[in-house]
């Protein structure tokens, strides 16, 4: 038993664009592509600099009325961007637009940037929903009022991006009274407004902003480097689940090893939930709780086959372990490709181990060592670490996804602890965030660091992402 002081618009299938407002703005709408299937080369060397979101958002009813603002750097020209479906366009102001005729269904329009490199959109529309997030297969249709929370997540395309870049963003958005807001970024004011509140979020360096609406409320806040504010839902005793000593002590774990997470507050929100999982944007994690897996690993459960791998030891402090871990990897440096992906989870994976270790000892550690190894050699011959989210839509079974993007990642990571040792493997770690903070990073480029110059330690390293089967050793 883990001790207590150790944890803790699309319609009709077409963009619509309303005449007038286009008119107003005085919008030259570009004609279609000649040839099918081609897009618009976005320019050379461009990237969102920052974005400012303002709009009203109703969780009730999913539906949001939102303007934002984009400005680049980089040459102008072509830029490429992704708007969810469900949301229509009213306006654009700074450039003349295309529609991408084959790409209808991805939300995928290019707008022809001006010099000045800005670009402004008016927009609408009620969103898909899906009552729980973490549900591996949810089911669409509108929210109804036993659904607590609803998810403006970055990844949804509720405004329009280029790419999931790096940039300063600025989120205003108003929300009818009796529902709470957080945002992964910094809370700068909540003013009542129309009927609800306007919550103000900022954050320097982000990739996206995502905001979280729900009937919660604050629970505790603990002092630190990094301040903690815990939320919940009334009645709702986190304590039961995690000490305060112990949240904190995980934190100091991470920024000894990885360096200042730098972030000025630090959000965790607690939501009721079956499935083992979390969630973690920057400066904002939710997680799930639920009795039922007070204690879900393979070995103990009452249907193994339903377990989650990263359950290492007991569900809640690896839970919590992974999810923070992710505020280094993810949040302050990130994967380039979906082919890059499994670079955030393995080190998130890694992370949690290392601070089972500290808690539990090394025969814990090499316990779960050995699990992850059976796991990976089950699934072995199906894929690969590179294949990333394609391993969940081929087999759909999110045990694969787990086994090869998570677990084999973190298995050669300790291997090359063996080798270097692993205050030099964290030291490694610490100068790689250090340089490449608030950027996108590929596979090539994260193994060329932790080889250090060793071509043939690199090679090594490759075998261990792109083929299959479980190497021995390093």
């Amino acid at each position: 038993m883990v001790e207590k002081n150790c944890w803790l618009g699309q319609k009709n299938g077409r963009r619509a664009l309303w005449p007038f407002a286009l008119l107003v703005s005085g919008i030259v709408l570009s004609g279609m592509l000649g040839a099918a299937g081609m897009v618009s080369a976005p320019a050379a060397g461009s990237r969102l600099q920052s974005m400012r979101v303002d709009g009203y958002f109703d969780p009730k009813q999913n539906f949001l009325d939102a303007t934002a603002r984009l400005r680049f750097s980089g040459p102008a020209g072509a830029r490429q961007l992704w708007l969810a479906n469900e949301l229509q366009l009213r306006w654009v102001r700074g450039g003349s637009m295309t529609v991408e005729p084959f790409a209808s269904e991805t939300g995928l329009f290019v707008v022809h940037c001006p010099p000045e490199n800005v670009l402004e959109f008016s927009y609408s529309g009620r969103l898909a929903s899906k009552p729980d997030p973490f549900d591996p297969s949810p089911k669409q249709g509108t929210p109804g009022e036993s659904d607590d929370l609803r998810f403006l997540s970055y990844i949804t395309d509720y405004y329009p991006h280029p790419q999931l870049d790096f940039a300063s963003m600025e989120m205003n958005m108003r929300i009818p009274s009796g529902w709470n807001c957080l945002g992964s970024g910094t809370l700068r004011a909540v003013q009542a407004a129309g009927g609800g509140n306007l919550y103000s979020f900022a954050n320097s360096e982000a990739k996206g902003m995502s905001l979280v609406c729900g009937r919660f409320q604050q629970l505790a806040r603990l002092p630190g480097t990094v301040p903690i504010l815990l939320h919940g839902w009334a009645g709702f005793d986190y304590r039961r689940c995690y000490s305060d000593v112990g949240i904190s002590r995980l934190i100091s774990f991470y920024q000894e090893r990885f360096g200042a997470l730098g972030v000025p507050e630090l959000n965790i929100l607690f939501r009721r939930g079956k499935n083992f999982g979390g969630i973690s944007y920057s400066g904002l994690i939710v997680l799930n709780v639920d009795d039922d897996w007070t204690r879900l690993q393979s070995r103990t459960s009452s249907n193994p086959g339903a377990a989650s791998l990263l359950a290492l030891d007991n569900a809640w402090n690896d839970l919590m372990a992974h999810e923070l871990a992710h505020q280094w990897w993810g949040g302050l440096v990130s994967w380039e490709t979906v082919a890059d992906n499994w670079i955030t989870e393995g080190l998130a994976t890694y992370s949690s181990l290392l601070f089972l270790k500290e808690c539990r000892g090394e025969k814990a550690f090499t316990r779960v060592l050995r699990r992850f190894r059976n796991d990976v050699k089950r699934y072995a011959g199906l894929g690969v670490p590179a294949d990333g989210s394609k391993l969940k839509l081929l087999h759909r079974d999110i045990r694969i996804y787990q086994a090869l993007v998570y677990a084999k990642p973190a298995l050669m990571l300790a291997a090359l602890a063996d080798t270097i040792g692993e205050a030099e493997l964290c030291g490694r770690l610490r100068g790689f965030l250090a340089d490449r903070r608030g950027r996108n990073v590929g596979t090539a480029e994260f193994l060329e660091r932790l080889s250090a110059g060793d071509d043939a330690l690199r090679l090594r390293l490759e075998k261990w992402i792109s083929a299959r089967g479980l190497p021995e050793g390093l």
